[in-house]
């Protein structure tokens, strides 16, 4: 009987001693003010022995055996999810296994579009916040099953003119169809309504569109897009060439002079070539120039020019227009 007293008072000491040691690992320990993160990366269907054997591997914790006991007390720690962490040694058990449970934390990013942005220029903004961006995820038929607006484009058409121009808070990992998508929301409903009024006038929403997107370019002052959107209208009914810098510009390679390309440049996008619209948008235009480009203003313009303080002159006559080049840039 005495030894199994001693026996008893033996293993209730053992006990006390593993809980004083394991208490404060699983629910008291703090990491040092000083100590630095470290990335632990989870695989998929990680299991709280593999968990343990990471956490051992990158020093969060100094022993296996303690995690794995924690993991029979805590259901949460049986259930980590895959993904890249920063954990800091010196985390007690729970803090490490509800952490893992939660999942990763996801980096959200601001984006800014600004209008007149072309895809070229979407492109290279997400580059630069780390974002691998292709051309081909430009292309339109990837989200027409979601946007009626963009069905009946041609299989190589891009969102060209349908991205909308904001700023967008999207996580890091969603990118770049994450922000596609709320562009695409955004455009939908900006342009509510647009595709009957240009359908009573003649047109289609593309048209619409492409219009703006040459507006977007070509004008600077809002106030002056709806009568420069007139003139285009105009000279189109007149059977008149376009006769853009901007829509050719937007197929010419870097240094290009658009002098030397008028004549020799046979891409269906230089407008002093060929009549009508561009094949399709130039830019993605905001919702000034969409408006403007819906709801033209009546005119007997068929000429403008914009100096280079952003003054727009307007003219009827090709003499007039001439003479509003001297005005804006001297003779």
């Amino acid at each position: 009987m005495k030894r199994f007293a001693i026996l008893v008072g033996l293993i209730l000491i053992v006990l006390a001693a593993a809980a004083m040691f394991f208490v404060p690992a699983a629910y008291l320990r703090t990491p040092a003010s000083d100590a630095q993160t470290v990335r632990v990366d989870v695989p998929e269907n990680a299991t709280a022995d593999t968990v343990a054997s990471l956490l051992v591997q990158k020093k969060v914790i100094g022993s296996t055996l303690g995690y794995r006991i924690y993991t029979l007390i805590d259901p949460a720690a049986g259930h980590p999810k895959a993904g890249p962490y920063d954990l800091k040694p010196g985390m007690n058990y729970r803090r490490i296994a509800r952490t893992l449970a939660l999942g990763p934390a996801r980096e959200e990013i601001t984006v800014r579009v600004i209008e007149g942005w072309t895809t070229r220029d979407i492109q290279k903004a997400l580059q630069a916040l780390g974002v691998d961006v292709r051309p081909s995820d430009f292309l339109a038929e990837r989200f027409a099953d979601d946007y009626p607006f963009l069905k009946g484009l041609s299989k190589d058409a891009t969102l060209e003119g349908y991205l909308f121009p904001d700023t967008y808070r999207v996580y890091k990992d969603q990118l770049p169809d994450a922000l596609f998508r709320k562009q695409l929301d955004a455009f939908a409903l900006q342009t509510s309504g647009f595709e009957g009024v240009a359908t009573s006038s003649g047109r289609t929403l593309r048209d619409v569109v492409t219009l703006a997107s040459i507006l977007e370019k070509e004008v600077v002052n809002d106030a002056d897009r709806p009568t420069v959107a007139g003139i285009f209208t105009h000279r189109l009914e007149e059977g008149m060439r376009l006769q853009s810098d901007a829509v050719l510009m937007y197929v010419l390679q870097p240094g290009s002079k658009i002098a030397d390309e008028v004549r020799t440049n046979e891409s269906p996008y230089n407008t002093y070539l060929y009549k009508g619209l561009p094949p399709g948008p130039i830019s993605n235009p905001g919702k000034a120039s969409l408006d403007a480009a819906l709801h033209p203003a009546k005119t007997d313009y068929l000429y403008f020019l914009t100096d280079d303080s952003g003054k727009t002159y307007f003219a009827k006559t090709l003499e007039e227009h001439v003479a509003n080049q001297h005005k804006a840039f001297g003779p």
